[in-house]
């Protein structure tokens, strides 16, 4: 694993296709911006992996009707 120090503004490219950014710190963490090419999925390790037909009913529901 590597551990980087940033501070805000700072980046880290990842592949030369995948940008991250600090955007923001405070005491007890950071927020960090990420900028990826829409076919990866990006997630927060503590939730369950995507399930593609729940993206699919939220992705339709979204969609405007004429």
């Amino acid at each position: 694993m590597l551990v980087l120090r940033r501070r805000i503004g700072e980046e880290i490219i990842i592949n030369e296709n995948i940008r991250i950014v600090v955007a923001q710190t405070t005491e007890g963490g950071c927020s960090l911006a990420i900028e990826a090419p829409k076919s990866y999925r990006i997630r927060r390790a503590e939730l369950p992996p995507f399930q593609e037909s729940i993206i699919q009913r939220v992705a339709s529901s979204l969609q405007v009707h004429q």
